[in-house]
């Protein structure tokens, strides 16, 4: 099957959000979901790099985004939490996506 990178965005920007709501620690990255899609958008596009370089990617943002958040002195967000949680999520979307672009369910 040919790859089909718009394809894969769509799919990623449609399902992350449902995935990552729902897996273990979802309530912890809630406010950071456009964030990690897009992340894992921008990651996916990265020509080269293999998986662990585009989670790597993905991560350093959600983390980025964290710091700013905390800076703003309104909340203290557990950066470790967050980070824990949006590392199965974005886990669990591409399997998501790969399951639903080959049809059938495959392990992450």
């Amino acid at each position: 099957m040919k790859f089909d990178l718009h394809k894969t965005l769509t799919l990623i920007n449609l399902l992350a959000p449902i995935v990552l709501l729902n897996v273990k620690g979802g309530d912890k990255v809630a406010k950071f979901i456009p964030v990690i899609t897009d992340g894992i958008v921008s990651a996916e596009q990265l020509k080269g790099a293999t998986g662990a370089e585009k989670k790597a990617h993905v991560l350093e943002i959600v983390e980025d985004a964290v710091k700013i958040s905390n800076a703003t002195g309104k909340t203290q967000i557990d950066a470790a939490a967050v980070t824990a949680a949006a590392s199965d999520g974005i886990d669990a979307t591409i399997a998501a996506v790969h399951a639903v672009e080959v049809g059938k369910i495959v392990k992450a």
